[in-house]
């Protein structure tokens, strides 16, 4: 019997990267996609409460949601397959979830999703051969191809994990476990005026500043190597006493 994959992502049902990467992964896999009708970038775990949700069957196997990553998992599992997959992937991202940023990714946020459900979950991103996202080109199918011998090998874990796999352009053909770096965000906040004159204003990424250190996912792509970034969120590793508060009298 074939495993059943659930794919979705969070720059939206058009987007080569879930496309080439269900036709890679069908031939294999029993693979169903839904995804969002729009990009959903930097949504992070979002659930949408205060409107309707509506499924559309787009072509077979292959439905979109007027939702977010979260959305399409929660419905994919529990309305349109009524049973939990083997596997859920987010992706393929374009463009890179390093780092920090796990916390506001949508991509990443699909992944978890799916682990919320114990089910295991791949994030994919791939990155650029330049700088700038615009302007660079992505390798969708040597992706794929990774994609592929990554879901191989995570099918057969008995536990449950997040993966994040951040693929290269170029890579030098090796993956390696990394952990998680350190890259933060000075978003530029720009302020403008509209034609009735009210201000508003308008979030940029900024520059990021990155840390690498031997091993972590940073180094590893700056290196050409393909990231894999094992994941498994653990509530009680975050327990911390703070003895300089003290709360015994109010």
């Amino acid at each position: 019997m074939r495993k059943i994959i659930l794919l979705t992502n969070d720059d939206g049902y058009l987007s080569q990267g879930i496309r080439i990467l269900k036709t890679e992964l069908e031939v294999y896999y029993d693979v169903i996609v839904v995804a969002p009708d729009r990009e959903r970038s930097a949504i992070s775990m979002a659930l949408t409460l205060n409107e309707p949700l509506r499924i559309k069957e787009v072509d077979n196997k292959f439905f979109i949601i007027n939702g977010t990553p979260s959305d399409c998992v929660n419905l994919g599992i529990r309305k349109i397959l009524n049973t939990k997959p083997d596997l859920v992937i987010s992706g393929m991202n374009t463009g890179e979830n390093l780092s920090e940023d796990i916390f506001y990714s949508g991509t990443f946020a699909g992944a978890m999703s799916g682990y919320l459900f114990d089910i295991p979950s791949i994030a994919i991103s791939l990155i650029s051969d330049k700088i700038s996202y615009k302007e660079g080109r992505y390798d969708f199918e040597r992706g794929a191809h990774i994609s592929k011998i990554i879901v191989d090998k995570v099918l057969k874990v008995k536990d449950r994990f997040i993966y994040n796999v951040n693929i290269p352009y170029n890579d030098n053909g090796k993956i390696i476990k990394t952990k998680f770096g350190f890259k933060r965000y000075n978003p530029d906040i720009i302020e403008n005026t509209d034609p009735r004159g009210g201000k508003y204003f308008w979030i940029g990424t900024g520059e990021p500043v990155y840390v690498l250190e031997e091993g972590n996912d940073i180094w590893a792509v700056r290196n050409n190597y393909v990231s894999l970034t094992v994941f498994k969120p653990d509530l009680k590793q975050f327990n911390y006493e703070l003895k300089e508060i003290d709360f015994d009298k109010i």
